[in-house]
């Protein structure tokens, strides 16, 4: 081949090439066959899809969070019923004509706190959207509940339990850490009748040992909701005639009682709670009243609230002052919870904060459990 002709055939192969590539750029690049959520396909974004498309018909299985063929064909359908071109992608028309508000996080505007969870989840499965154990804590099933539970109402499906769909659900939630209660006492006694009645009927599932906590309380917002009762965790005389019980009145004597505590003493409980653990969990704020009433009990230290709380070099608060500030509900609420026997540190006389700790002697405690950034430690 001369060099005229080698010339000539590359300019003519080089001609193809860009005329090829030209007439490709023109070609619309093919989707994937599994389409997906224009706002991210997260749990909680698909499964507030498959929530409104079960409402509507269109999708048969279960509301799983999970992007897959059959919530893409069910998202093909309904786009082209819906004049909307059925791509099997959810943009921003597809989830204003299923009245989705995307992207979806999902919560309770009043606070993912034991009480409001436990509550909504109480509810939900009373009602057959939520078939996990109501157990307070947030997650995908109790995420997935709600949205079902508010597409088939009408409402606006985001997941988010407000004012609204609380209303719906028949619950009145609190912005403020709340533990339940029985109005003639927590005594001792009491607990146990109620804990019992609770075990027998099916709901509660832990140890008969006379100490209101979280599951206890679990366990009566469950019951009140499958029983029609106001779904508070408070033990009051109708869900005392339900359960079939009869509560004494009146609290027993000592120390680890709210009843016969002074308002002085409840209240230096709360600032110390308030002082050393205020933005911890609420159980960590209970685990330190608990301790303070675990130093009262024990031969070690002083036998009183005061004594233990302002001896020399205790307590932080009370060295920085922090002992001196008001105290605010949920700190109330944790000293009451311990006087009336909560004990989340199972009986620990010590806590510390791992990150900030100075004393070369505290390292040496068996550690019993971590809540928030607390060890507690014997």
């Amino acid at each position: 081949m001369t060099q005229t002709k080698k010339r000539a055939y590359y300019s003519v192969l080089f001609a193809t090439v860009l005329m090829l590539t030209a007439v490709l750029a023109l070609i619309p690049s093919a989707r994937p066959a599994y389409a997906d959520v224009t706002y991210g396909n997260t749990y909680a974004n698909v499964a507030a899809v498959q929530a409104r498309l079960a409402t509507l018909g269109y999708y048969k299985s279960g509301v799983d969070g999970k992007w897959g063929s059959g919530t893409l064909s069910a998202v093909k359908r309904f786009q082209s019923d819906n004049g909307l071109k059925a791509d099997g992608i959810v943009g921003s028309g597809t989830a204003s004509k299923l009245k989705v508000k995307l992207p979806v996080s999902g919560g309770i505007s009043y606070g993912k706190t034991d009480f409001n969870v436990g509550a909504v989840q109480a509810r939900l499965k009373t009602y057959g959207y939520y078939t996990g154990t109501v157990d307070g804590a947030w997650g995908n099933g109790t995420l997935s509940a709600v949205l079902k539970y508010q597409s088939d109402r009408g409402m606006t499906v985001d997941g988010v339990v407000g004012p609204g769909t609380a209303s719906k659900l028949g619950l009145t939630l609190s912005t403020t850490a709340k533990s339940g209660n029985i109005t003639k006492g927590k005594t001792a006694e009491n607990i146990k009748k109620v804990q019992t009645a609770l075990k027998n009927a099916g709901y509660y599932k832990s140890t008969v040992d006379g100490v209101w906590g979280k599951r206890t309380m679990l366990a009566v917002l469950h019951f009140q909701s499958d029983n029609g009762l106001t779904v508070d965790g408070v033990v009051g005389s109708g869900t005392e005639n339900k359960l079939g019980i009869n509560l004494s009145s009146g609290g027993s004597t000592g120390t680890g009682t709210a009843s016969n505590i002074s308002d002085s003493d409840l209240n230096l409980l709360a600032r110390c709670v308030y002082g050393e653990s205020r933005g911890e969990p609420y159980n960590g704020q209970v685990a330190v009243a608990a301790v303070v009433l675990n130093r009262v009990k024990s031969s070690k230290f002083p036998n009183t609230i005061y004594g233990v709380i302002y001896q020399r070099g205790a307590f932080t608060a009370v060295s920085d002052g922090q002992i001196n500030l008001t105290p605010n509900q949920s700190a109330y609420n944790a000293a009451r919870d311990a006087l009336n026997g909560w004990d989340p540190t199972g009986g620990c006389l010590y806590y510390y904060n791992p990150a900030t700790a100075t004393s070369s002697w505290i390292w040496s405690l068996t550690v019993h459990i971590k809540i928030g950034k607390h060890n507690f430690a014997l």
